[in-house]
């Protein structure tokens, strides 16, 4: 699959994007190639999607393989039962709840860790005038795009978040998911991306806790962590096996009790069960192999975040905890310094 699947990567385009070698600004070669006239990288564009990778650890290269293999195995659509309802329904509507902001703004934005390139391709087609990037270190990306053919304000790359291979304040917006935590250094990811946004410029980012506030769930943790040492050693189909095996058992003890908990309004118990938010067994088994497969996996506390957007300067800052919106998470948001 080497002919793009979107328009092509035109000069408006590529002015978008950096040599993640150097930093210099890109140019296209042919349709299939883009280059770094600075330091004379060539990069392979695959079905619509430029490979801007530069020596990715063992680390990096395994979490690729892992999240290819997630993103490509559980494609199927879930569907709530009937009468569910989650206080966040989507990852962006948490995103944009906790925040109290709208996520889009002005006319150019990322989704840094876009994963299978849903969200970003559902918001571009509400944002025909705006253009937005996806980019995930994962080659799911290709399918992406063959998927968003038909959105001509979207583009996807294969890129480091460590180094994102973007231009430097070029962007207005920048909100992520669930990934920042699984780099290998999140804090310089997370300034790696403020730098490419312009002043004024809104971030957006969910990232798992540490419980640190609740020491039962802390505590309750330690084996979880534990079992990662082994877990994650563990080749993508051996994992994803594990996963499957492991999902009807998280469904039975997790989720179940706490839809029962829910039935019973005892809504403040029931959103503390892990998995108690989760509509089938697919969804808990994507979620068990993203849980126990990659290789980093962070935490942090409510001052931990706080002093990342002091550190940066970040104006209009907000950090609060996901607990009420049925998410076990901490999002941070606020506006790149002028």
């Amino acid at each position: 699959m080497e002919n793009s699947a979107q328009p092509a990567w035109d000069k408006n385009w590529t002015a978008l994007l950096a040599c993640p070698a150097c930093g210099a600004s890109l140019a296209m070669s042919k349709e299939t190639e883009i280059i770094c006239p600075s330091c004379s990288a060539r990069f392979p564009i695959r079905a619509g999607v430029p490979v801007l990778l530069a020596n990715p650890t063992t680390a990096e290269t395994k979490t690729q393989e892992l999240y290819s293999d997630i993103w490509n195995s559980y494609k199927k659509k879930q569907r709530r039962p009937s009468g569910y309802h989650a206080p966040a329904t989507s990852h962006l509507e948490l995103l944009r709840k906790a925040s109290d902001s709208e996520l889009v703004q002005g006319t150019a934005g990322i989704d840094a860790g876009c994963g299978n390139g849903g969200s970003a391709t559902s918001l571009a087609r509400q944002h025909p005038g705006i253009r937005f990037i996806g980019i995930d270190l994962a080659a799911s990306l290709q399918m992406a795009a063959i998927l968003a053919e038909d959105v001509p304000n979207i583009r996807f790359v294969q890129g480091n978040l460590m180094a994102p291979p973007l231009a430097r304040q070029a962007f207005d917006f920048i909100y992520s998911f669930g990934v920042l935590h699984h780099t290998r250094d999140p804090q310089t990811a997370f300034r790696s991306l403020l730098e490419r946004l312009r002043p004024g410029g809104r971030i957006t980012l969910f990232v798992y806790k540490d419980f640190s506030d609740l020491p039962l769930k802390k505590i309750l943790l330690a084996p979880v962590t534990l079992a990662r040492r082994l877990s994650t050693r563990l080749p993508a189909p051996l994992l994803r096996k594990f996963a499957w095996c492991g999902a009807p058992v998280v469904y039975i003890t997790l989720t179940w009790p706490a839809r029962l908990l829910r039935w019973l309004r005892l809504n403040r118990l029931a959103r503390h069960i892990p998995y108690g938010t989760f509509p089938g067994i697919r969804g808990i088994a994507a979620s068990l192999e993203d849980r126990f497969g990659a290789p980093y996996e962070h935490r942090f506390s409510l001052s931990d975040l706080q002093e990342w957007a002091r550190a940066a300067g970040l104006e209009e800052a907000r950090v609060v905890d996901c607990l009420p919106w049925g998410f076990s998470g901490l999002v941070l948001s606020g506006l790149a310094p002028a």
